[in-house]
């Protein structure tokens, strides 16, 4: 029984992991809409199109590492259900190596330029 529980969570974390992998592309590509609108829209002052865009990111739970007037740098750490469910499965006690992962690694960084709106994932 419990050997059908760890499977289960494991073909689970599988389809949370790929459904969490299109819905990060998805809202990088929202992101990535918007900020484009924003940088090409002529009636806003360049001060303006900058608090917008770092609300966008606050928003969106982004810490604003680096803004300057050409270029912003936002990171975030985000926890993948998916990945802690595949941890999971291994025995229960892969999710406390998740965890431990999870508080170590660096959180994502993303580069904006504010002249063309577009993003760069490093």
């Amino acid at each position: 029984m419990t050997l059908l529980f760890l499977f289960v969570a494991a073909a689970a974390g599988i389809v949370v992991l790929v459904y969490e992998r299109r819905l990060k592309k998805e809202n990088l590509a929202r992101l990535q809409d918007y900020l484009i609108q924003v940088v090409s829209d002529t009636r806003l002052p360049s001060r303006e199109k900058m608090i917008r865009i770092m609300d966008l990111f606050r928003q969106n739970n982004y810490k604003i590492e680096e803004a300057k007037s050409e270029k912003l740098v936002v990171s975030r750490r985000e926890f993948g259900v998916g990945a802690a469910l595949l941890w999971f499965s291994a025995a229960g006690i892969g999710l406390l190596v998740y965890l431990i992962y999870y508080f170590l690694k660096k959180p994502e960084t993303l580069y904006i330029d504010l002249r063309t709106g577009m993003i760069d994932a490093a």
